[in-house]
């Protein structure tokens, strides 16, 4: 099987994206599109109160001068000049975070990395993405420096391979426009 590198080709890019985001973003991209599609209806429902300014955050404001996750989510993004831009999806990719504006909404997709798995691996822990959406008015994503754009769909019939943990590497095996499966080999 040839695999292609995501640590060299997000390297080649120049963009500030983690490999595991993009991985993630191939296992989960019908979820993802969901995600943004959802947020696009007329009956979408805001739970809770994600402000997209921390001020008011309580979360924030107990962590002693740190952000809470969706707050650090929202700073990354405000403030990065390096992101990923899929043209096939319109969507943006910055560290953890796959994010794209959906009408007055910013619908942010948090990727925790698996190296935080506890216990035993399984399906649903791999491909565990957090969807977060914000809306404030008038907000507008900034004017990013520099955006290296890429096609999902060029990558969706590759098998990419990335760092997963300590002991393992992980290797998209095609499968679909919307997902693809994975294995684990280990590193050597």
């Amino acid at each position: 099987m040839n695999t292609v590198s995501l640590e060299l080709f997000i390297e080649k890019l120049g963009v500030d994206v983690y490999p595991v985001t993009l991985l993630k973003f191939l296992l989960n991209k019908g979820k993802v599109l969901f995600c943004f599609s959802k947020a696009a209806d007329s009956n979408f429902e805001m739970r809770g109160n994600y402000e997209i300014n921390h001020e008011n955050c309580d979360l924030c404001k107990s962590k002693d001068g740190m952000l809470c996750r969706k707050h650090t989510s929202i700073h990354r993004i405000l403030n990065s000049n390096n992101v990923l831009f899929d043209i096939d999806t319109n969507t943006y990719f910055v560290n953890n975070e796959i994010f794209r504006m959906v009408g007055d909404k910013l619908v942010v997709i948090y990727c925790p990395h698996p190296k935080l798995i506890n216990g035993r691996i399984t399906d649903e822990k791999v491909r565990k993405i957090r969807p977060l959406t914000f809306q404030e008015e008038g907000f507008e994503l900034p004017k990013f420096k520099n955006v290296k754009q890429f096609l999902s769909s060029d990558l969706m019939n590759k098998h990419m391979k990335c760092w997963f943990n300590n002991e393992f590497s992980i290797i998209t095996i095609p499968s679909t426009y919307e997902e693809c499966d994975f294995v684990l080999t280990p590193n050597i």
